[in-house]
């Protein structure tokens, strides 16, 4: 069979190049395509003949039919065979017109037989004829239709099947591109299949449901397999294979829901969303997109916040631009659609159905909200400052229709969030102040009477935020009602204290308008007496609670919760004049911060959150006096003892590093103690001391070397994946993007240290660094390890293993004063000399110095291993 044979050469032949491959593919694909053409076209004019003659058959003799001439062949009639292995074959026979599969002698077709010899190369110990024979059978599965026998429904469904199982155990080959390839493939494969209907359709039930079926293609295992794979490439291809599968579970098997959302592992995709590579974050927004919209459970709805929402502020536009599209998307037309609808119907349905939020908002965290509102304002700026018409004229309704019928627990928080961000922006025409303002005079109502303080604090901050922005534009009797409202909610002592500042903000704001419509100075004694009151209430309240005088603060007390929200107030109140700083106040608050409040000769216990918040109040004072700063530093450090609690050492924390930022060299040496918190118990506070110590570093108010290097490295290895992918994202993006050459520096110090080893001349920061040693925990070093060479180059990693030989193993041999080899693996320089022989011989540490990327194409490397699935 010379065609069959020609197609088969061309696949082994073919020189290993990309162009030529890809080329050879596409030939091979015309070849097939035509030869399969051929053989059909061949088919029905011999079957036609055959019926022709029947039907002109004399009934005298049927059983006698002339016979062709000996050596004669039909017109058109060209057998194909080809010797692969099996008996020749054998001599031609008149063709069944049901045979569609059997070939022009009897035999099996060139297809057939082109694809049992594709198979066998997709086996191929050969790199290139793997790379070949997946870039074949793609080509053969976007021709399935036509390549089928007959172009039958079974045959069409064989054909792809065939494929499919060849392609499956290709996912998991060594080669990253032929893995790559092999997934698209194999979402090629499911997508012929889920088109066709009837009896194809259940048998591709059968081979993705079924687990117990010898042929189950597992899915879910593939895509994770994909998910974690180190190259990108197959990872892009991970995210390809779930947006096929999703929409073949959904549309054609007809899985929904929390079956649905269960079936993968999407906890992958929350990581790959924040990939390295471009191609799978902009991929990845996309496929949690295609999720949420066929499969709206809250799970789903929680990825695609964890998702999506961050990467509006990728720092590659074509990613960010993606993500604020399907923003657009998912939450700002649909809302735009709403402002269609009457006033009578819109508020009948929210009487009826409640809110009809999209689902993706209906549960926003902090960090959420804060993502959304940027995704909006992008979205206004790259529409020339303007949302979709009728937006904002939506939210102004709901507003409205909120605030009556509906209790201070189900007010969308998702709401007044993106209604903040439009009013800020300046796009406040169309919403009403007063309606706003009837919203504020009701959730301060139903908060003091108790109700809704699930999410009270960060509601009612939103609340006064959108009043700030209009109050500009208010009516003065609104305004003046405002001021009033937010008089007594300070006077009182009896707001949340995450809503203080945003009182305190809004009241600025009011002073302001009225000095700009120049009504101020007939209410500036009137203002003048309320502050001094309002003062003169927090150091009456603070001097009571000093001497002990007071009602008993047991932590979650009416009285406790007074105390908190004097101590907050003072400390904003001294950001906005320093003169309210004296030393009868400090006193006060530092008795109350450091526990020494003694009544009846019997010392008084606080509570932690109102030591904290005495703390913060501490910190704000001494941001406006730096000789107060000076003298209290040391006290402040002595806190962050890990016998305090939580909120007291996390409150210093944040108190230090403001403190960093305005008076850096008066905290520099407390640096090392700050650092101690990034190995401590609770996972919150390892966090905050992780973006607090990045904040400093990103701003340059510190430097990273010495023990603060070692430090943050040894996060790398944090049990909480949020503490450690923190970590990776402030190296990657930041600090290595400064000083690319900082991990092949300072590597040989690292090994050291990490396993608490200061036997190695000029490599002894494992001195001072004991308690962030990892000499027990081998697993965790190989995750720092392993992060540092990502980022190396290939000239770092040379001269990384120069240094192992020449320094580390060197010191032990060669020296004239050799160190004294381990007697133990288990001991410091056992580890460190472990760690550095497995070091010179892992496949991170490879280094190509050709044009390609070192494991780019591994055909070189022991290619005879790598046909093994």
């Amino acid at each position: 069979d010379p065609v069959v044979a020609l197609m088969e050469l061309l696949c082994v032949l073919v020189p290993d190049r990309s162009e030529w491959r890809s080329f050879a593919a596409d030939s091979v694909i015309v070849l097939l395509s035509q030869a399969a053409e051929a053989e059909r076209k061949v088919l029905a004019t011999r079957n036609g003949t055959v019926l022709t003659r029947r039907l002109g058959k004399k009934t005298t003799d049927p059983a006698v039919e002339p016979a062709p001439a000996e050596g004669a062949e039909s017109q058109g009639d060209f057998p194909l065979p080809i010797d692969d292995g099996s008996e020749a074959p054998q001599a031609p026979q008149a063709p069944d017109a049901g045979a569609a599969a059997e070939g022009l002698d009897g035999g099996v077709g060139a297809v057939e037989r082109f694809i049992s010899f594709l198979t066998r190369l997709l086996d191929s110990e050969r790199v290139s004829c793997r790379m070949l024979a997946t870039e074949v059978a793609l080509g053969c599965l976007e021709k399935s239709s036509k390549l089928a026998a007959g172009g039958s429904g079974v045959a069409f469904a064989e054909l792809v099947c065939r494929l499919l199982f060849s392609l499956v155990q290709r996912c998991s080959d060594a080669v990253p591109t032929v893995r790559g390839r092999a997934l698209g493939g194999v979402s090629g494969a499911l997508q012929s299949l889920g088109k066709c209907g009837g009896a194809t359709r259940e048998l591709l039930r059968t081979f993705v449901l079924e687990r117990s079926h010898p042929r189950h293609v597992d899915l879910a295992a593939l895509f994770r397999a994909a998910a974690l794979d180190e190259k990108p490439t197959a990872r892009r291809s991970a995210l390809g294979l779930l947006d096929t599968s999703v929409q073949i579970l959904h549309s054609h098997l007809g899985v929904e829901g929390e079956a649905l959302a269960s079936f993968f592992d999407l906890r992958l995709l929350n990581s790959l969303s924040a990939d390295e590579s471009i191609l799978v974050r902009k991929s990845s927004v996309a496929s949690a997109s295609l999720l949420v919209r066929v499969c709206p459970v809250p799970r789903v709805c929680d990825l695609w916040r964890r998702c999506v929402l961050p990467l509006v502020v990728d720092v590659e536009a074509s990613v960010a631009e993606r993500a604020v599209d399907e923003l657009e998307a998912a939450i700002v037309n649909p809302l735009a659609e709403q402002a269609g609808l009457g006033r009578s119907e819109a508020a009948a349905r929210i009487r009826q159905f409640g809110l009809r939020l999209p689902a993706v908002i209906k549960e926003l965290d902090s960090e959420a909200t804060e993502y959304l509102q940027r995704g909006l304002k992008l979205a206004a700026k790259r529409n020339e400052g303007k949302l979709p018409k009728g937006f904002l004229g939506a939210l102004a309704r709901m507003v409205k229709e909120c605030v009556t019928p509906l209790p201070l627990q189900e007010w969308p928080l998702a709401l007044w969030s993106m209604l903040e961000e439009v009013v800020a922006s300046g796009a406040a025409a169309g919403v009403d102040f007063g309606a706003v303002l009837n919203a504020w005079v009701q959730f301060s109502r139903l908060r003091e009477e108790g109700g809704g303080q699930r999410h009270a604090g960060g509601l009612g901050t939103k609340i006064l935020r959108v009043l700030e922005c209009l109050v500009a534009t208010a009516p003065p009797a609104e305004t003046q009602e405002f001021m009033d409202s937010l008089c007594g909610a300070l006077a009182s002592f009896t707001a949340p204290t995450c809503m203080i500042r945003g009182m305190t903000s809004a009241m600025e704001e009011v002073e302001a308008a009225w000095k700009a419509k120049k009504m101020y100075a007939e209410r500036s004694k009137e203002r003048a007496a309320w502050k001094a009151s309002f003062l003169k209430s927090i150091q009456a309240f603070l001097g009571e609670a000093a001497r002990g005088e007071g009602p008993a603060t047991e932590p979650g007390s009416e009285a406790a919760r007074r105390l908190e929200a004097v101590c907050f107030s003072l400390g904003e109140l001294a950001l906005l004049d320093s003169s309210i700083i004296s030393e009868g106040v400090v006193t006060q608050v530092q008795t109350i911060a450091t526990n020494t409040v003694y009544r009846g000769g019997a010392r008084l216990d606080l509570g932690a959150a109102v030591r904290g918040q005495a703390f913060a109040a501490l910190g704000k004072c001494c941001l406006r006096k730096e000789a107060l700063a000076k003298k209290v530093v040391e006290l402040l450090v002595v806190h962050l003892n890990p016998s305090e609690s939580f909120v007291v050492r996390n409150n210093v924390l944040i108190v230090l590093g403001d403190l960093c930022i305005h008076y850096t060299s008066l905290v520099d040496r407390f640096v090392p103690c700050m650092t101690d918190l990034l190995r401590d118990g609770n996972e919150l506070l390892r966090k905050q001391a992780a973006m607090t110590l990045a904040s400093l570093l990103s701003e340059d108010f510190i430097k990273l070397r010495g023990s603060l290097l070692l430090r943050l490295l040894y996060v790398l290895s944090d049990p909480s994946e949020a503490v450690r992918s923190f970590t990776e994202c402030v190296f990657a993006r930041i600090l290595h993007s400064r000083n690319p050459g900082m991990f092949a520096q300072h590597f040989l110090d690292v090994l050291c240290a990490l396993n608490g080893w200061s036997g190695l001349a000029q490599f002894r920061a494992a001195e001072g660094n004991e308690a962030f040693s990892l000499v027990k925990s081998p697993a965790r070093r190989v995750m720092i390890y392993r992060f540092m060479l990502s980022l190396m180059s290939s000239d770092q990693k040379f001269n990384v293993c120069a240094q192992l030989v020449t320094t580390l193993l060197a010191a032990f041999v060669d020296s004239e004063e050799a160190i004294e080899l381990p007697r133990t693996v288990h001991e410091p320089a056992g580890q460190t000399l472990s760690d550095g022989l497995s070091l010179l011989c892992c496949k991170e540490m490879r280094i190509c110095f050709t044009t390609q990327r070192a494991g780019q194409d591994e055909e070189e490397a022991e290619g005879g291993g790598a046909g093994g699935g």
